[in-house]
């Protein structure tokens, strides 16, 4: 079997090696990412047209550029609120989301106990949960515990949904961590908490980095369970906020997008931030799982 698949990536790597297999990787990559930035550019270019401009040339670039659209935006939709509100929620779940999934990644990794591999199983299993299966028991859950209108009813559900991925993924990045550096913390009197506090987790970065972007877009994105929990408008997230330019009968297109645009800019500087860990984390937790 080994031998099969040591020809295979040997047949893999000599083609990848070729002007025809190169250019096809090329091509493919191109095409991939085109399809990815359209909406993108479209998102951008709308934000920047007036309504006559969008509906008669949707897709093209604008003609002038009517800056005038997110000031418009900022104040209509109320966007400082909304994002505050946002960053508050993002910001708990991904550092409630650190603290819980690398404390059990680590515990998965290092610790052999009875029951320890069903129970990371049954962690990955819920990868393939869908949402809408949970949502009638975790509604009655958040109604009785009064947390409708709170931080807490979304931060809570956010994380929860976080932690799966987030442990599979700290698993790996842990077990990539060679043992004989935390054997040696061990021999020289560090204790188990304290390997690791100090030598885990800044070895595992790019692990908490990867877990650090999936959770805060995934929070940041989320619309589904804010709009079941949150009614109070002055604790409304990003995405429930835009709906005020969504009417029954129209759509002020050129305000929504500019304020997409301006809803996606954490984003962007959050991923910039820790693209190169990102990359590797996700490299090491392909390589390790």
């Amino acid at each position: 079997m080994r031998a099969r698949i040591t020809a295979a990536r040997s047949i893999a790597s000599r083609w990848t090696r070729t002007w025809l297999g190169r250019g096809t990787i090329y091509l493919v990559l191109t095409l991939f990412t085109g399809i990815v930035l359209f909406p993108l550019v479209a998102m951008v270019f709308g934000s920047f047209k007036t309504q006559f401009q969008f509906y008669t040339n949707p897709w093209g670039v604008p003609s002038t550029l009517i800056w005038d659209n997110f000031s418009y935006a900022w104040n209509m939709a109320q966007i400082p609120r909304f994002m505050l509100n946002s960053i508050i929620v993002a910001a708990s779940t991904v550092c409630l989301t650190l603290l819980l999934a690398s404390a059990a990644a680590y515990g998965f990794s290092s610790f052999q106990f009875r029951g320890s591999r069903p129970l990371f199983l049954l962690f990955v299993l819920l990868l393939i949960i869908p949402l809408p299966v949970a949502i009638i028991p975790l509604y009655v859950i958040v109604v009785h515990l009064h947390l409708v209108d709170t931080y807490l009813a979304l931060i809570l559900p956010y994380t929860s949904g976080s932690l799966p991925l987030a442990i599979f993924l700290l698993r790996a990045s842990f077990q990539a961590i060679p043992q004989e550096i935390t054997s040696a913390a061990r021999i020289d009197g560090c204790s188990p908490f304290g390997a690791y506090v100090r030598i885990a987790l800044p070895l595992a970065r790019p692990g908490l980095a990867t877990v650090t972007i999936l959770a805060f877009i995934g929070s940041w994105n989320e619309f589904f369970l804010a709009l079941i929990f949150i009614r109070d408008p002055a604790l409304m997230t990003l995405p429930l906020g835009l709906r005020t330019f969504v009417f029954q009968y129209s759509t002020q297109w050129t305000y929504l997008f500019a304020a997409l645009t301006m809803s996606i800019i954490p984003i962007v500087v959050v991923y910039v931030a820790m693209q190169r860990q990102f990359i590797s984390g996700l490299a090491s937790g392909a390589l390790a799982g």
